[in-house]
């Protein structure tokens, strides 16, 4: 697709190609901007009850049953407010997952995008992508994290996560 980002080809097809085409510009509207590197990204459309086990697949390790189940339940619950969701993968990547059902409003597919690969763009910085790893594999019971670790975490995502709207709405806003 574009570089390093590509678009999975499952999903529903006019939203795939609605994403096929605004995902070029939203790469180079965040490249522009951040000037940071993009680690290599696959996007892909989504139902939330696929996040879970996305999220699983992406850490690199097999959880048990339940901690798999959990993480499902959870991101299928979480997904509901969500548009996107983006993580690290144990090979050095990200990949954004796009609830499909969130997308049908067009008029939210390129903010959408952009906030995501915002994500992506601080998932290749090197202490976020390990820390948010690190903190994948403790919810899956694939290693273990402290309280304090998960609270300085929390406060992390909560600074990315303003960064990401901040630079949204900056570049989305017409």
């Amino acid at each position: 697709m574009t570089g390093n980002v590509t678009l999975h080809p499952d999903g529903p097809y006019f939203l795939r190609r609605t994403v096929a085409r605004l995902l070029p510009d939203a790469v180079h509207l965040v490249q522009r901007h951040m000037r940071e590197t993009m680690p290599t990204t696959l996007v892909r459309l989504a139902h939330p009850s696929a996040f879970g086990p996305a999220v699983a697949e992406a850490t690199g390790g097999a959880p048990t049953w339940w901690r798999a189940t959990r993480e499902r339940e959870h991101h299928r619950r979480a997904a509901r407010d969500a548009q996107g969701l983006t993580v690290p993968t144990a090979d050095g990547g990200a990949l954004v997952l796009l609830h499909t059902a969130a997308m049908r409003d067009r008029d939210e597919i390129l903010p959408t995008l952009v906030h995501e690969l915002v994500h992506v763009v601080q998932m290749g910085r090197p202490a976020t992508a390990a820390d948010a790893l690190a903190r994948n594999r403790h919810h899956l019971g694939l290693e273990h994290r402290s309280r304090r670790w998960l609270a300085d975490h929390d406060t992390a995502i909560t600074r990315d996560e303003e960064e990401a709207y901040r630079i949204e709405h900056l570049l989305t806003a017409a």
